[in-house]
């Protein structure tokens, strides 16, 4: 019997004896009852024995898009509307600048693709498994537990914004090779390209990670930052900054936080990746203990290398107990500005050394990635 297998992965795959390139159709003569037909129907990657496969591939995009370089939104199953979309257009704009074959597309293609998702999250949620030229990128800088070691460890290549998280995906398991090349979405800040807003007082922003579910769900603090901000003193300006996910149900666009994070003179921030973008721009945070700091410290404590786990178990920052003492930390943050501690920690995320040059280290590292394996 004529059997048809599609390799829909972007990588070759083997099963048995038999080679199914990636986005070709292949022809077997088999018996529906053998053995090794039912073992390639377990391959989630492979279609077998179905029809329209032309039309399936140009469907789905199922070709090269003459790239070295792929940039992945990876949206098949992404929910956050465009949020994810801007964002990794955010990482990935820095690096594209100083390469000459790249581009973008919604699914990993036959080359180096760049992905902003860990390989726990893609086998969770995703159809397109990670492929041995694939390379990551985390979509944030922040540490949830969501790209240490284990929860990457599909990937054999991997590009961190400092010492401190090559150390972690060291120490949590991570076997492939490690890149440091600094944070690429803040380049255009470090850089200039963003130019503060002129104000008449100084501006404080509120800047919550995305809300969250479950027993832990004070780690964020938002809903409640949007009646608190009214418990600020009217000596400032005042506004929030939405996680873009948090922005789902509104008008606003859900582009990262760019402006809000040159304009402000202290910054509100509970989790996530605003904490360390606010540092790296010499920015003073102020935490909002009295929602997040329990919550925090009881989802990370069996992990006391997380980096949330250690600021507020360390008090790295300034540290609200509660709305007065808040007001009362503004005043301090604008008269003293960033703490030694603060300054100290977040040199180990991310260089002082090597800021406002991501995307030219990590344009040179991709492109020797690319010479090693001989792709042009």
């Amino acid at each position: 019997m004529r059997v048809t297998v599609l390799n829909t992965a972007h990588f070759d795959l083997k099963v048995g004896d038999k080679l199914f390139p990636a986005f070709k159709e292949v022809i077997l003569d088999m018996s529906p009852a053998q053995e090794e037909f039912r073992n390639l129907r377990c391959y989630k990657q492979l279609r077998v024995n179905r029809t329209n496969n032309k039309s399936f591939m140009e469907s789905l995009g199922l070709k090269h898009n003459g790239k070295t370089f792929n940039f992945c939104y990876d949206i098949q199953s992404q929910y956050a509307g465009e949020s994810y979309k801007y964002a990794i257009q955010a990482l990935s704009n820095p690096i594209i600048k100083y390469l000459k074959n790249a581009g973008y597309s919604n699914r990993p293609l036959t080359t180096i693709n760049c992905r902003f998702f860990s390989s726990k999250r893609i086998n969770q949620f995703m159809k397109v498994p990670v492929g041995p030229y694939d390379v990551f990128f985390s979509h944030g800088i922040g540490d949830k537990n969501y790209w240490i070691g284990k929860n990457i460890k599909d990937y054999n290549y991997a590009f961190v914004p400092g010492p401190a998280w090559q150390k972690r995906m060291r120490e949590t398991g991570y076997k492939g090779e490690i890149f440091v090349c600094g944070y690429t979405k803040l380049d255009p800040l470090i850089n200039g390209e963003v130019k503060k807003t002129e104000r008449k007082k100084p501006y404080i922003v509120w800047m919550p990670t995305h809300g969250y579910n479950g027993s832990h769900s004070g780690r964020s603090s938002y809903p409640e930052c949007l009646s608190l901000i009214n418990n600020i003193s009217n000596n400032y300006e005042k506004s929030i900054a939405l996680h873009p996910t948090s922005k789902l149900n509104s008008n606003i666009k859900h582009t990262p936080t760019f402006q809000e994070l040159i304009d402000a003179d202290v910054i509100i921030a509970d989790a996530g990746s605003t904490i360390y973008e606010s540092w790296i721009l010499g920015k003073p945070v102020i935490f909002p203990d009295w929602i997040c700091k329990r919550d925090v410290l009881a989802h990370f404590k069996d992990d006391p290398n997380n980096f949330e786990y250690k600021i507020y178990n360390e008090n790295i920052g300034y540290h609200a107990a509660d709305i007065n003492h808040l007001n009362e930390l503004i005043e301090i943050a604008l008269k003293y500005g960033m703490k030694d501690k603060s300054k100290e920690f977040i040199d180990t995320i991310y260089p002082e050394k090597i800021r406002g040059q991501a995307g030219k280290l990590a344009a040179k590292y991709l492109n020797q990635i690319a010479t090693s394996l001989n792709i042009k």
